[in-house]
């Protein structure tokens, strides 16, 4: 258990915690989309007292079983500069992980530093890393966990305690728990609500009124597909393929280009449906490089298929790694 779960498990009694599903959201069915957490908005009334060497920094993010072993964690050090009691945030706290199954963990600790301690040192090196916890996911789950490891160690020599935590597990539909749902995670430094709570134009309402206590607001998101399906991995992988063909350089454009497809097919970063897609879609923009054209505009203008396209059905790794022949003195698929 960690520090923050112990925490949290001792204060239970003397914090609010609720979670306040988005309307219209329905739950993530394992291997059919994404999880991604933010830090939507906190309110810190301390705030005006703690100074201007002090500052709140939370440390915190998703849990779960991302390579089909156990848990890994994508945990971040976010430092955000609060210089009003109130502020929102929308802050990211964790990349967006494929959602294979079993228990997504939701974990985060509020921290008073001071800038010049030893905490304060940690959190602005660790806060500088955290925008290297991203695609390949496999590399960044390493950092992440580098990256929490060692504040830990800080954490226990210094003995902070977190002012605000959340230790919050949700599992796939059906298993009897809180389902794996967009929404927002409330953690109020209260035993009970001051109201019935809500998200209103992104913010929390008490029976429609601010809440004055302090309090932490994260956002789960669920995405069926990623905003961002080219790794910077199949970008680099892409461009080479591309120049390559362009300099007519035949051999090595196939060469990469089957790297490159194969990368997409079995990327660890993608739920299945979209390993497809994105493999095609690889294919396509290598193939346009080469002498002529051999994929019509039309496809490339589409970017990537629907996941329920037929072209989708049926479609083999092998017809996207065999090249387009040369037919007539022109390249044809």
């Amino acid at each position: 258990m960690s520090r923050l779960s112990q925490w949290f498990s001792a204060k239970a009694d003397h914090v609010h915690l609720e979670f306040i599903p988005d309307p219209g959201s329905r739950p993530l069915v394992p291997r059919e989309g994404y999880v991604r957490l933010w830090l939507t908005e906190g309110f810190l009334a301390q705030r005006r007292s703690w100074g201007n060497d002090h500052f709140p920094a939370l440390h915190g993010g998703l849990a779960l079983n991302f390579l089909g072993t156990q848990p890994v964690g994508f945990k971040a050090v976010s430092t955000p500069a609060w210089s009003t009691p109130g502020v929102h945030l929308d802050l990211q706290v964790s990349p967006l992980v494929p959602y294979n199954g079993g228990v997504v963990t939701v974990e985060a600790g509020l921290y008073q530093v001071t800038q010049q301690g030893p905490l304060g040192a940690a959190v602005q090196v660790l806060g500088k890393l955290a925008g290297l916890v991203g695609p390949p996911l496999a590399t960044a789950a390493t950092i992440a966990e580098k990256m929490s490891e060692g504040l830990e160690v800080v954490l226990e020599a210094t003995g902070d305690q977190p002012r605000l935590g959340v230790h919050w597990s949700m599992v796939a539909p059906g298993g009897g728990g809180r389902p794996v749902q967009a929404g927002h995670l409330v953690v109020l430094d209260a035993p009970a609500p001051p109201g019935k709570l809500e998200i209103v134009e992104g913010r929390l309402r008490a029976d429609g009124r601010p809440v004055l206590l302090d309090y932490l607001v994260l956002r789960v998101e669920c995405r069926e597909e990623r905003d961002d399906p080219i790794t910077p991995e199949l970008e680099q992988l892409i461009r080479r393929a591309v120049e390559d063909g362009l300099r007519g350089n035949t051999e090595s454009m196939n060469a990469i280009r089957t790297e490159a497809i194969v990368r997409a097919w079995t990327s660890s970063d993608l739920v299945p449906k979209d390993q497809r897609r994105v493999a095609l879609l690889v294919r396509d923009e290598i193939d346009a490089a080469r002498p002529l054209g051999v994929v019509p505009v039309e496809r490339l203008a589409a970017r990537m298929v629907s996941r329920d396209s037929p072209e989708l059905k049926g479609l083999r790794l092998e017809e996207l790694i065999s090249g387009p022949t040369r037919r007539g003195g022109t390249w044809a698929p």
